[in-house]
């Protein structure tokens, strides 16, 4: 990796751990923590010294990265089974793990898209595990009543969001309808000519393999939107065509947060992930698109999914781990 430094000022006094089955975000250290100290270049973790370098830019809490990345997800054709196992192509690890080349996105290392190929193996084996999620203690939707009670902050978000002061929270919505990377590698330091390839790779294989999922889920309960509910509350943005709970926003953000800070943990940029995953999870909220309880399932979901999706892109979670560490 090229020569490069953190900067570690957003991070203020944050302690960040990932044990066996929680992640946790303090502002004080604990035993086994890493605790981030914004005055050192890098990170130190119980006095093993461990330099982490990239070429970037510095990070920002509250500015997002001028070049934008998004990873496609082609909605048409995600289950082309036909094309899922052609082996001899899809499968190409030179071709696909060719480091100089895999982030040449249509032809320039500065390009708006991020594109990967149609990952059959991990969905082959999401597949295989099916009894292991398709059934995953979700809470069921709260009833009418209670979605009632939450159309009065979704007014107030709605008039808030015209006002000038939110015209950043406008920008945003409208890019996060699809999946937008730039979010997520802000927080990383990662800017267009970065190269981190398997980072991104990683994020934009989360957020496929949890569509899938999430749409299952939705297709269970067929929830409605929160202008089915009140025709009087408006839209920011259109609604997408598939149901609201649990909210496929909030799943796939914070199930991204929390693949990455399982194959990265010492990372400094972890805290800020989270809170930009939580940041988009609830502009749909803002968007009128979701109620606050479409939003709290996707974030439950995220965390029941978990140890199944670390089987499923285990392998990606590694190449990621190599990419950071060297």
């Amino acid at each position: 990796m090229a020569d490069g430094s953190f900067d570690l000022t957003i991070l203020q006094d944050w302690a960040f751990s990932v044990r066996a089955n929680t992640i946790d975000l303090r502002a004080t250290p604990g035993e086994g923590d890493i605790a981030v100290q914004p005055g050192h270049q890098g990170w130190v973790a119980h006095g093993q010294s461990v330099q982490m370098s990239a070429s970037m830019s510095a990070v920002r809490a509250s500015t997002l990265t001028t070049q934008s990345f998004q990873g496609v997800l082609n909605r048409d054709n995600r289950g082309n089974r036909g094309n899922r196992d052609n082996r001899d192509n899809r499968d190409n690890r030179d071709n696909r793990d060719n480091r100089d080349n895999r982030d040449n996105r249509d032809g320039t290392l500065g390009g708006a898209y991020y594109s990967v190929l149609a990952p059959w193996q991990e969905r082959e084996r999401l597949h295989d595990l099916r009894g292991a999620w398709c059934d995953l203690p979700l809470d069921p939707p709260p009833d009418r009543s209670v979605l009632r009670a939450e159309l009065p902050l979704l007014f107030e978000l709605q008039a808030r969001l015209q006002t000038e002061a939110e015209a950043p929270r406008r920008a945003e919505i409208l890019s996060e309808r699809d999946l937008e990377l730039s979010s997520y590698l802000a927080p990383l330091g990662i800017n267009g000519g970065s190269g981190f390839g398997a980072t991104m790779r990683l994020m934009v294989l989360v957020a496929q393999i949890c569509e899938e999922v999430g749409l299952r889920y939705k297709d269970r309960w067929r929830a409605i939107r929160p202008n089915r509910l009140e025709p009087s509350l408006r839209p920011f943005i259109a609604n997408p065509g598939h149901a609201s709970y649990p909210s496929n926003h909030a799943f796939q953000t914070m199930a991204i947060a929390q693949i990455f800070a399982r194959a990265v943990p010492e990372h400094p940029g972890n805290p800020e992930l989270f809170r930009r995953a939580m940041r988009i999870a609830h502009n749909r909220e803002w968007a009128g698109v979701h109620f606050p309880a479409d939003t709290r399932a996707g974030f439950q979901l995220a965390y029941l999914f978990l140890p199944v999706l670390e089987q499923v892109v285990e392998a990606q979670m590694i190449r990621t781990s190599e990419e950071w560490r060297g």
